[in-house]
Formats: structure tokens, sequence, C-alpha cells
């Protein structure tokens, strides 16, 4: 004989087996001016798209729920007009955090926090083990700031050293965690102070998950103009103009004989200008023993362009097509921050890349010697 279940507990069952898992999301706002507001959710990397969810503020709390097949990475805000930012500062109750199945608590403040979930709660472990770090380097501002060299000399390097423990930390953050979207958007936002090494390891390891996050695209694209003037490689050949307007092959000065610096610069980049006087001296010390520079500004201006060559005593060539930062050279080179420089042997070959201060002297030295 067959036995049937009765027909509500046959209902219950069949609506428990198509029950999809879903995320909850408990929220707090530390400011009850907020209250009365919405808050939105939209999805990282896409600016331009309207907010998929939205929940009302009351008595400082708010909640989400709903149901996904994946992770996604997520930005929860407040509409501009209620939550303004001023420049150069970090949105308050704003943060990017793993949309992901579960029970996830969000406090929103100055400084937001979002926990609950694996995603986000070893996103919070990696910025826990970062505050030291970050705490200490801002204790060094007014010695930075100081008018004695020497003071001002120490405390940059210390907060060079912190910043390296930094991005060493964020590093394997990223390489424990090639499961995680949101390691894609940590790869991204610290391009500038991963290596080619880190960038390129990081890559070899990800999935095509990882690759389809915002800008993850751009990140390979640029390491692949990267391969064609990596250390080891004959330098990339172009023309461009000096500021009489004569056309000039870089070929003309790299390749011949000398050891040759090329300096990536633009006069209203604060870095460059502070560099420039000691590439002044270097190239007074060796200007006579086969080192040359060729300075390549990122300068859209010519009044601008010209004003700092001569503000700064600059005397070697300069080239430029004023194309601020669609200059060709720099394309070529993957240059996408200044200063940046590249050193090349005497006969054309690249010896290294990005090098400043005492590290392109000791290099200078070591190729003038061959």
């Amino acid at each position: 004989m067959k036995k049937y279940l009765p027909l509500a507990a046959s209902a219950l069952l069949l609506a428990a087996c198509s029950e999809k898992p879903g995320y909850e999301i408990t929220g707090t706002v530390s400011n009850a001016d907020l209250n009365g507001n919405y808050v939105y959710l939209y999805e990282y990397g896409k600016p331009d798209v309207l907010p998929f969810d939205s929940a009302l503020v009351e008595n400082n709390a708010f909640k989400f729920k709903g149901t996904q097949n994946e992770s996604q990475i997520t930005i929860i805000q407040f509409s501009p007009d209620v939550v303004k930012t001023e420049r150069g500062m970090a949105t308050p109750f704003k943060t990017t955090f793993t949309l992901e199945n579960g029970k996830l608590t969000i406090n929103l403040d100055t400084l937001s926090i979002v926990t609950g979930t694996p995603a986000n709660d070893a996103e919070k472990a990696m910025k826990d083990s970062l505050k030291p770090f970050i705490d200490e380097m801002g204790k060094l501002g007014d010695e930075i700031r100081s008018e004695d060299k020497a003071i001002a000399a120490a405390a940059e390097k210390k907060y060079d050293e912190i910043s390296d423990k930094i991005t060493k930390a964020v590093c394997n953050y990223i390489l424990a965690h090639m499961d995680q979207k949101m390691s894609a958007k940590y790869l991204y936002e610290n391009r500038y102070n991963l290596s080619e090494e880190q960038q390129n390891e990081i890559l070899s390891k990800a999935d095509s998950t990882f690759k389809a996050q915002p800008n993850i695209d751009k990140m390979i694209s640029h390491l692949e103009v990267l391969k064609n003037v990596a250390v080891g490689k004959k330098f990339t050949d172009f023309e461009m103009a000096d500021p009489k307007g004569e056309v000039h092959q870089l070929s003309e000065f790299v390749g011949n004989g000398k050891v040759v610096l090329i300096d990536f610069w633009a006069s209203w980049c604060p870095p460059c200008r502070k560099e420039m006087p000691h590439l002044v001296e270097l190239y007074k010390q060796y200007k006579n023993k086969g080192f040359e520079i060729v300075g390549i500004s990122l300068d859209s201006k010519p009044e601008a362009w010209a004003k700092g060559v001569k503000d700064l005593n600059i005397i070697w060539t300069q080239l430029s097509d004023l194309k601020g930062w669609q200059n060709a050279g720099a394309a070529l080179y993957g240059v996408n921050s200044i200063p940046h420089t590249v050193l090349v042997d005497k006969d054309g070959t690249i010896i290294a890349k990005n090098i400043h201060g005492e590290e392109i002297d000791a290099k200078l030295q070591e190729a003038l010697k061959k």
C-alpha cells in the first residue's frame, strides 16, 4: 500500500526543499540624525547603476534580507545629499563589503565594520592587524614636516618601512584568500605599492572569477605592457619633441655607449620636484663619465613645463608630447605613477626600473664600471 504525507506536511517539505539560502543584514548607524533616511546597496564597480536594495533607518537601525546565487562585492551608503563627502576625505557611513549568504552585522560609522560571514571576518582580521601600523604612521606626521632635515629624513625612512610592512600584510591576505572577490579589490587598490613580481604572482594563481572582478582586466593589460620593458629587455624606442619643437628619437640618446636614466616626470608633480635636486647633482657628477639623463615630461602646458625646467635647474634633454597622462612614451613603458625611472645600460639593455635617490647612485656606479 502506498503511503502519502498529509497535505500540509507535504507543502512544508516542498517549501523547505525549494528555499534558497539567503542573507540577512542587521545594521546600526551611530548618528541619530540619519534616522528617517534610506541606506542603499550598490554593486561595486558599477557607479552608474541604480541601487539594488534600500532600507529605512529607524532608531539607529536598519535591516536587509535577500537571496543570491553567489557572493558579490557591495557598497552600502546613504545618498550624497544626505551624507556629504569632504574633498580628499573618506565618505563616512559608507563601506564596501562582501555580500554573501549568512547573517551579517554592519556598524556604519566614520569607520564602518562588517562581520558575520567568512569573507567579511577575514577582511576585518586583516584590517585589525594593520591598525597598529597605521597608528604608528600617523604619529610620524610632525617629524616628517620638521625643519630639521635629519629628523624629517629619519621619519620618512620609518614611514616607508611601515608602509612596506602594510603592503606585505595586504599581499599575504590576498594570496591566502584567492577564492574571495574582495581580494581582487585589494589587489587593484594596492597596485602602486605591490611590485610587478607580486602582482604577477597573485594573478598567476587567480581563477576566472577573480580576474572578472572590476579593473583586474586593466591590471592584466598593464602587466603585459610592462613585460615589453622589463629588466633585461632592450629599451623601446619612440619619438617626441623637445621644448623648441624639434622631434627626436629616444635612440639618439639611449643605446649609444652611455648609461642613460629615462626620467618620467611633470612640473606639477611634488615628488618629482623633490627628487630633482638629487638628479641635478648626480648629472653634474657623472655627465662627463658616460652618464646621460633624458626627461620625459607628462606636462600638458608648455609654459608650466618650461618654468619647471628653469626653476629646477634641469640642463639635460627634455622631451614631451604635452598630452599629460596620455603621453605616448609613458604608455609604451607602462607608466601609471610618477616619478618613474628606467636605467638603461650602454648597449640599450634595461638594468633597473623605478629606482630613486641612493638606489640610482648605486646602480649607476655599478654600470659605469663595466
